[in-house]
């Protein structure tokens, strides 16, 4: 497996992101970022499909205030953060691309099977 450790589950507040991470995946250079509530983990390419702009203004601040909702900072899009669907904006019907993320032995783990 390619793959990457990109944080400690424990470094991630529940519900809470960590990001940007940049990483290889299928031969593109991309920027990721991780959601997680409870024991699980979302990952989640830090592209808005409305302006193709990252979605954070901050490191780790991904989240609308509500902490519902994964929050565009360009534009206000907001999107459901176990699906990646946009709820509310401009990319209405569309979502953002998932990245491929497991937790082993308390690491949250990015990559695809080679």
């Amino acid at each position: 497996m390619t793959e990457i450790i990109l944080c400690d589950l424990d470094g991630i507040a529940s519900p809470g992101c960590k990001g940007p991470f940049t990483v290889t995946h299928q031969g593109a250079t991309l920027s990721v970022f991780v959601y997680r509530k409870g024991a699980k983990v979302w990952g989640w390419v830090n592209d808005c499909p409305h302006v193709h702009a990252p979605l954070e203004m901050e490191p780790d601040r991904f989240l609308d205030l509500t902490g519902e909702y994964l929050l565009c900072s360009m534009h206000g899009a907001r999107f459901e953060p176990k699906t990646g669907a946009c709820v509310l904006g401009a990319c209405l019907g569309r979502s953002l691309k998932a990245y491929p993320v497991v937790i082993l032995n308390g690491k949250v783990i990015g990559g695809t099977p080679t």
